[in-house]
């Protein structure tokens, strides 16, 4: 733990932390923009550093309260769709965009648990566009550990510097990310279209 961490952080009670570490990621996990997950995790590493938690503790509190608020995200994003014009919605929910969602989704939904621009939009939106309760739970449930026991590890481990660099690389890699998910699903677009195309030119029946 690098020495510019707050001394005050090692004091913390462990019990009150993981209630504030549940809260707050629940409120980060369900898409709520400007929540500072990051800040609860930087807590725990400093109770772990100072052997007052341990990491699986601390990756348990923080992964619960993302994958239970990604939930709640899931559920409350198709009230609010639902509240929109039909216009809006129609827009929205076109068959192809469906279909696109229906197989890009697993990749978005693990990558927005990490990437703060995108966790807003897949959480809100997943139900609306054909995403299953039963898919996303499970990788919204892979995303949290993932998410959460990375970067749990660094900041125990590198304390500011990993939060500088956590910080970096989402502006860094966040345009990479967008641009790798769309490829794939206009690859499987094109490959879905073309399949269309030979069957329908291929040989009638005798």
């Amino acid at each position: 733990m690098t020495p510019e961490l707050p001394a005050w952080l090692t004091a913390l009670d462990p019990a009150w932390l993981n209630a504030a570490t549940l809260g707050l990621m629940f409120v980060e996990g369900a898409g709520v923009p400007g929540i500072p997950g990051i800040l609860p995790m930087l807590a725990q590493a400093a109770l772990i550093s100072a052997g007052a938690t341990s990491y699986p503790e601390a990756v348990l509190w923080g992964a619960l309260g993302n994958f239970l608020g990604s939930l709640a995200g899931y559920a409350l994003g198709a009230e609010i769709l639902e509240r929109l014009p039909a216009r809006w919605r129609e827009r929205m929910e076109t068959p192809r965009v469906r279909r696109l969602t229906a197989h890009a989704g697993p990749l978005l939904i693990v990558l927005s648990r990490s990437v703060g621009s995108l966790r807003t939009p897949v959480t809100w939106t997943a139900r609306a566009l054909g995403v299953r309760p039963a898919p996303f739970t499970l990788w919204a449930l892979v995303g949290a550990v993932l998410h959460v026991g990375l970067w749990q590890y660094l900041l125990w481990k590198s304390g500011e510097a990993a939060l500088r660099y956590v910080r970096r690389a989402e502006a860094d890699l966040t345009p990479v990310l967008l641009l790798a998910a769309l490829g794939a699903a206009l690859w499987w677009g094109v490959r879905r279209l073309r399949g269309r195309r030979e069957d329908g030119t291929g040989s009638p029946p005798a």
